[in-house]
């Protein structure tokens, strides 16, 4: 949680603008190569969410922010819903780690549904927000199941159903997996924790936390029993401009915490939290059966985790895999790299409480805003609400991909 020396953000601050055009061709195709770029015309009343470890925080956050227009939310190993309450040392040390116990959220989350700060609620339940699924390994070292299972009985409690709940299995040794998102296939991280992870999606046999995810989210049987694509070639994954989108909510000048400290010890600003620590570009995956005019297919964001590459996530994940059984476009938002901290978090020592009270709100590991680092002190909790800066981003990118082309 220590700031970069000095001289290295001041490195980065100068080399970041003269290298990001030529990264950003090194990433991959052009936005939207059919010429379409997100505008897709997707059904804006079969809209979803789902992520990995933050992004599965994100994606709850989205989900519960926005009931009344998103139908389905799935958490791939993430945190019991509002467990963070705005502090970093919770969000390690009890919503992470499991030390100590956990609040009840959901009286939160209604609080906030009667004071207008999120969608309301009708006879206490979502307008629109019916299905949820959880994927929970009991062996996952950074996200403890006791925060996966509370978040399970939350979102029963929210939607007024349960959640389906998947907690791996012993046939394929993913009820032991490492904490990641489990999809078969080439190019992915062991299933069990070893402490060589890049990835962070596992494979676990024929494990396949994507394809359950949709079969609960969308119902038990593809349309015309249509089944999992075995390959999508990498070139089919395209880049969009996410940098309009961000600029869109930053010209409001949201108030936002500094992230660092400049040569003098005093609280600075860097570019990447100007942007909210968002990247320039996210990812879309565009079925063939959703590219023509009017196909009016589903859509579905997904979110990836803390020091995952979001074009990795992208590609391996499996999302891609099951889009044309379900007539889905898949939508990757990203959020900007930092400079990971190294080694597991929960088997380092407890985060001190006294980080709560720093002067700067560092995102090293490039997760999604779960426990509130884009708040200042004067708007502490927006970070669960409508009004939060990333998720405003996700409203511009769902409102242009459900718009018509």
């Amino acid at each position: 949680m220590r700031p970069a020396p000095c001289h290295a953000a001041l490195l980065a601050a100068l080399l970041t603008p003269l290298l990001a055009p030529l990264l950003a061709a090194l990433a991959g195709p052009a936005a939207g190569d059919d010429g379409a770029g997100l505008r897709r015309g997707a059904d804006p009343a079969a809209v979803s969410i789902s992520g990995l470890s933050s992004g599965a925080a994100m994606a709850v956050q989205y989900s519960v922010a926005h009931s009344a227009s998103v139908t389905g939310v799935g958490s791939i190993a993430g945190p019991l819903w509002g467990c963070a309450e705005g502090s970093v040392s919770r969000a390690v040390n009890a919503c992470m780690c499991g030390r100590g116990p956990l609040a009840e959220t959901l009286g939160t989350a209604r609080r906030l549904a009667a004071d207008g700060a999120i969608d309301g609620l009708v006879s206490g339940v979502p307008q629109r927000l019916r299905r949820a699924y959880l994927f929970q390994s009991p062996a996952d070292e950074t996200v403890a199941s006791t925060s996966g299972e509370a978040n399970a009985a939350f979102l029963a409690g929210f939607i007024g159903s349960a959640p389906e709940v998947d907690r791996g299995n012993a046939r394929d040794g993913s009820d032991g997996a490492g904490h990641g998102i489990i999809a078969p296939g080439p190019g992915t991280d062991a299933c069990a924790f070893d402490g060589q992870e890049t990835r962070y999606v596992r494979s676990c046999g024929a494990a396949d936390n994507a394809g359950a995810m949709f079969r609960a989210l969308f119902g038990d049987t593809a349309p015309g029993g249509a089944q999992r694509v075995d390959s999508v070639p990498e070139g089919e994954i395209w880049r969009f401009d996410q940098r309009r989108l961000i600029e869109r909510v930053t010209a409001d000048a949201p108030s936002i915490a500094d992230d660092g400290l400049n040569w003098f010890w005093l609280p600075t600003t860097s570019r990447r939290r100007r942007n909210l620590d968002m990247a320039e570009a996210g990812y879309l995956y565009v079925p063939p059966t959703c590219r023509a005019a009017g196909s009016a297919c589903r859509v579905h964001v997904a979110l990836h985790g803390c020091k995952q590459d979001a074009r990795t996530f992208a590609r391996l994940a499996g999302y891609n895999n099951w889009a044309e059984a379900y007539r889905t476009i898949v939508v990757y938002p990203a959020i900007a790299p930092g400079e990971p901290v190294a080694g597991g978090v929960c088997r380092a020592p407890p985060v001190s409480g006294a980080v709560d009270a720093a002067w700067f709100e560092p995102n090293p590991n490039g997760c999604w805003d779960w426990w509130g680092y884009l708040d200042t002190t004067s708007r502490k909790g927006r970070y669960l609400t409508r009004a939060a800066p990333q998720m405003r981003v996700l409203d511009a990118i769902i409102a242009e991909v459900t718009a018509s082309r």
